[in-house]
C-alpha cells in the first residue's frame, strides 16, 4: 500500500503533516510493503488550470491512501472516485500517523468532516487558500 501525506518540509518520516492537502508543495509517499519512502511534488501547483482542484500526483505514481489534516469537498470527491482512501491525521508527524494507521486507529474522512473554514462553493469561493 502506498500512502501520500502532505508535508511542510521533507524530514523523512519525522516530517510534519501540512495542514491543507491541496496546497502542499510536496507529499511524502510511503510504501508500507517495501518499507520505503520518497517525496514527490504536488503537480497541481505547476498546472495553472488546476487552481481549485485536488492535489495532483505525478503520472504513473500509484497511491492507495492519503493521510491529511484538512481536505476540501472537491479533493475528497476526487480521491474517492480514484479509489483512494483518505484518513484524518491525528498526530503532528508522518511516523506518528503511520503508527496509528497500523493499529487501525485512524478514522477515514467522511463528507461531514471536510474543512470548511473558508468560503465554500455555495458562497462563491473554493474553500482553499490562494
Amino acid at each position: 500500500m502506498k500512502i501520500a501525506i502532505p508535508i511542510e518540509t521533507d524530514n523523512g518520516l519525522d516530517s510534519k503533516v501540512f495542514k491543507y492537502f491541496g496546497m502542499a508543495k510536496e507529499f511524502l509517499v510511503v510504501d508500507l510493503e517495501n518499507k520505503t519512502f520518497e517525496t514527490t511534488k504536488n503537480q497541481k501547483l505547476a498546472d495553472k488550470t488546476a487552481s481549485c482542484k485536488a492535489g495532483k500526483f505525478e503520472k504513473g505514481l500509484t497511491i492507495n491512501a492519503v493521510i491529511t489534516r484538512c481536505i476540501g469537498d472537491g479533493s475528497l470527491r476526487d480521491m474517492h472516485s480514484s479509489g483512494i482512501k483518505v484518513f484524518q491525521a491525528q498526530k503532528e508527524t508522518v511516523m506518528g500517523n503511520l503508527e496509528l494507521l497500523e493499529k487501525g486507529d485512524l478514522k477515514l474522512f467522511h463528507m461531514f468532516d471536510i474543512c470548511q473554514g473558508h468560503k465554500n462553493k455555495k458562497e462563491h469561493g473554493c474553500g482553499h487558500h490562494h
